[in-house]
């Protein structure tokens, strides 16, 4: 079988390889998926330059979420049935025609849901269910301050607010962006242009305080908003600028006031989607994804259009994730090298 293997990090262009590895067989308990469609994310080229706060043990297939079918059953498997179409909950090295899973990590996809969504239906979706709806528990009528309301993340977020009726104020860098956020859905919007945007966040929550927030931008964005929580209130950050093309280390720091952080008892925590898989017991991360997934197939969630790119065109793929202006969210097609 053919797969895309790196055996040491640096520039994604000049470490990625096409390998013909030995075929895989399913062993007790496991199942072979081949795969069709695996996204190519931010969080693939840390990977591959060695930034990531998981790396594998290389050599590797970068990789972190596919659509497949169902190839073959080891012993003491029951189903999915061969030739069902399935998603992989945490399983790494994705890039690759055939991988083998454990079963219980081997979820099926409704049959109303396209393999483009499917692909990629774990690491935004999910990262968006369960930072509003498990670690802030939103409820109608509650306030969600958010950085970057105009990424995927966002997106997602605006359109669980709607379904969830949960109210969002957004920040976001320019001016120009505004009326699209409205568009989406946001409550709030204010853009961080606006030398008084701090004293607009403090009110924007019909006058109280913002309990809740999430920050993929961190810096001086993200410690703005955490000086602005509300006494006991909770800020979760889950990024930090565009960190996958960022050199600068300065760059990461966020300048948080201490004594508002202590006076007001507020919490700003780290959130990382892969530690949340990690500690979360594996029938409630299968849970979680199955409702996203019936979510999307139902159009209650819908994702950005994506573009799906042949094994052989990976540079452009690796070019679109790295922040390139793109069509769509590059996928690599890895069912075309069977057609090859």
């Amino acid at each position: 079988m053919k797969a895309f293997v790196f055996e040491h990090t640096g520039n994604p262009n000049d470490v990625l390889a096409v390998r013909e590895l030995p075929e895989p067989k399913p062993g007790s308990g496991e199942i072979l998926v081949r795969a069709r469609l695996s996204p190519v994310h931010p969080s693939d080229m840390h990977i591959m330059r060695g930034r990531f706060g998981r790396q594998p043990t290389l050599p590797a297939s970068s990789g972190i979420e596919c659509v497949g079918v169902v190839e073959a059953l080891g012993s003491g498997v029951a189903g999915p049935a061969p030739g069902t179409r399935v998603v992989l909950l945490n399983v790494w090295g994705s890039w690759r025609e055939l991988i083998v899973s454990p079963a219980e990590r081997v979820i099926p996809v409704p049959d109303d849901l396209s393999d483009e969504d499917a692909a990629q239906a774990l690491v935004n979706p999910v990262t968006a269910w369960v930072m509003t709806m498990v670690e802030h528990d939103l409820k109608p009528g509650d306030w969600l301050a958010q950085t970057a309301a105009g990424s995927t993340v966002g997106q997602l977020v605006l359109q669980l607010a709607r379904s969830e009726r949960f109210r969002t104020v957004n920040i976001v860098r320019r001016r120009a962006q505004v009326p699209d956020i409205k568009a989406l859905g946001g409550n709030v919007v204010i853009t961080s242009e606006d030398n008084d945007w701090g004293t607009q966040l403090a009110t924007a929550s019909e006058g109280k305080a913002l309990s809740r927030a999430i920050d993929c931008v961190a810096g001086r964005t993200g410690a703005t908003v955490a000086r602005h929580l509300a006494p006991g209130g909770r800020m979760l950050v889950y990024g930090a600028l565009s960190s996958h093309r960022q050199t600068d280390p300065s760059a990461f720091e966020m300048p948080v006031f201490a004594p508002r952080l202590i006076y007001s008892a507020a919490t700003v925590q780290g959130w990382y989607l892969l530690h949340w898989l990690e500690v979360t017991p594996l029938a409630d991360c299968g849970a979680i994804f199955a409702k996203v997934l019936d979510r999307l197939a139902s159009g209650a969630l819908r994702l950005p259009p994506a573009k799906r790119h042949r094994p052989q065109n990976i540079a452009d793929a690796l070019r679109d994730a790295d922040g390139r202006p793109r069509e769509g969210k590059p996928l690599l097609d890895l069912s075309s090298w069977a057609a090859d």
